[in-house]
């Protein structure tokens, strides 16, 4: 199958005695940094600190050792990364940096040996690491921190690092490491999620590659397949961060949503290898898109635009427009109600719209899009939420806006509405990212009569919600991109 690598032939001693170096190296550099004062382990994390580096032992031998090209390429990229922290934690010690440079230029050296770093593999390696500091560096787990006092490397428990809530079960006996310039925490348990979540990543990103190249034809244009294959990445690499950033809310209650992430993630994976590659199609998702049953979809689509005029007035009538909850949920419903009524006016026949002007299509879009997200600006967002005809006028005018990002679905035709919905998905989990990192990173009330804290949960609501949309979307625009017997 493309994008699989090819099968390692011989693993030398040679290659295993050039590893161990290197661990040694990589022992000998923290052995002269206790005995000159740099490196100072805090004694309560003194058995964590050494079953990092018995973990990181058996991992140099598993790189030499383990057969499967692509667990063999990601343990390499693990223990790569591992050595380039020492290295940069070592900053500006001098003499263990340059130490630690050797089982780093090792590790590199074997790398290209095997796999050549020009080669598919090299390309997959970086991502990796790409991948990992992203994740590392979204979630805060690693914050540049000068510190004015010379203290060498301190490593304490996480604990330390960590708001009075306490610790979380996802970092649980973890370390936290203070440098001169930077402070990084991290468990095993953090490792782990963020080592499956990047390989996963990286494994749907070079599997969607493959499958847009292969079944190119099956639509329309090479620009349709580039939007697809970005889209797509796109929105992979967005649940894909999910577990990442919202580790930043210390707190049990992310678990459950990081689980499902890493299920969505892994979800694509067993997609595309299962089926989209080997030109199958989904049932379940030839089930629910084309719309098999268009009078459930009537149904649906018509109570639901019946309901949200009553739905507003009865929250008017109880002041709920000062709820962010609300007041946001409406705003979008109120969208997705007017993408219904343009469905609804197509099907019943009275309406016969194409769009073949990309111009005109990214005009209506940002129309549309503007019309939802204007009133979430916070001068017109207080307006909105002390005025009663106005919070009708912010419906009234997204509603319009839905039904003009309607109008785009139909006139795009079958392959545009396949990245119609990708965008759609997206633009909402944009929105909440946003938000999500503003409130957390800077601590700031984008809109203060609502507070800090309807802000963040209503955020993770959203992201929560949408996730799965955007799963669908993108799976449902893969699987109608299956070219029958591509593969075969």
């Amino acid at each position: 199958m493309s994008g699989e690598f090819p099968s390692l032939v011989h693993r030398p001693i040679s290659a295993l005695f050039f590893h161990l170096i290197g661990f040694a190296a990589a022992l000998i550099a923290v052995e002269f940094g206790f005995l000159s004062g740099v490196i100072i382990v805090d004694y309560n994390v003194e058995f964590q600190f050494y079953a990092i580096f018995a973990i990181l032992g058996f991992a140099v031998f598993s790189s030499w050792a383990i057969q499967g090209p692509k667990f063999k390429a990601l343990i390499s990229a693990l223990v790569i990364l591992f050595y380039g922290l020492l290295l940069i934690f070592s900053v500006p010690y001098y003499n263990l940096t340059i130490i630690f440079a050797i089982p780093l230029a090792l590790e590199l050296r074997e790398f290209h040996r095997i796999f050549s770093f020009r080669s598919r593999e090299g390309a997959w390696l970086v991502s990796i690491l790409a991948a990992l500091m992203a994740m590392i560096l979204l979630s805060g787990l690693m914050r540049l921190l000068p510190s004015s006092q010379g203290i060498g490397v301190l490593v304490a428990s996480i604990s330390d690092d960590v708001n009075p809530g306490g610790t979380p079960i996802l970092f649980q006996g973890g370390l936290v490491f203070f440098t001169q310039y930077l402070v990084f925490s991290i468990s095993i348990q953090a490792l782990a999620m963020f080592a499956i979540l990047s390989f996963l990543l990286v494994e749907n990103y070079f599997l969607i590659i493959s499958f847009v190249k292969q079944n190119s034809r099956s639509v329309i244009g090479g620009q349709v397949s580039g939007a697809l294959t970005v889209l797509s990445c796109q929105c992979e690499s967005i649940t894909a961060a999910f577990p990442s950033i919202v580790s930043l809310v210390l707190t049990a209650a992310v678990v459950p949503l990081i689980l499902e992430s890493i299920a969505l993630v892994f979800l694509t994976n067993l997609f595309l290898r299962r089926k989209y590659l080997q030109g199958k199609r989904s049932a379940v998702l030839d089930s629910i898109y084309p719309i098999r049953k268009p009078n459930s979809f009537l149904i649906v689509s018509s109570a639901t635009i019946i309901a949200l005029p009553i739905i507003e007035t009865a929250g008017v009538y109880y002041g709920l427009q000062s709820s962010l909850y609300f007041f946001g949920s409406l705003d979008f419903l109120m969208l997705i109600a007017g993408v219904f009524s343009a469905l609804l006016i197509e099907r019943s026949g009275f309406l016969r719209f194409y769009l073949g002007s990309k111009l005109a299509i990214a005009s209506i879009l940002s129309i549309s899009t503007i019309s939802m997200f204007a009133w979430f600006y916070p001068p017109v967002s207080i307006y909105a939420i002390s005025n009663g005809a106005v919070f009708a006028l912010m419906s009234v005018i997204s509603f319009v806006g839905g039904v003009l990002a309607g109008l785009v679905y139909v006139g795009v035709g079958f392959e545009g509405r396949k990245l119609f919905l990708e965008f759609l998905a997206m633009m909402f989990t944009m929105f909440a990212i946003l938000v999500f990192y503003i409130s957390i990173l800077t601590g700031y009330a984008i809109w203060p009569f609502f507070g800090i804290t309807q802000q963040v949960i209503f955020s993770i609501a959203v992201w929560i919600v949408t996730l799965p949309f955007m799963w669908f979307a993108t799976n449902i625009a893969l699987n109608n991109s299956v070219v029958k017997g591509a593969n075969s």
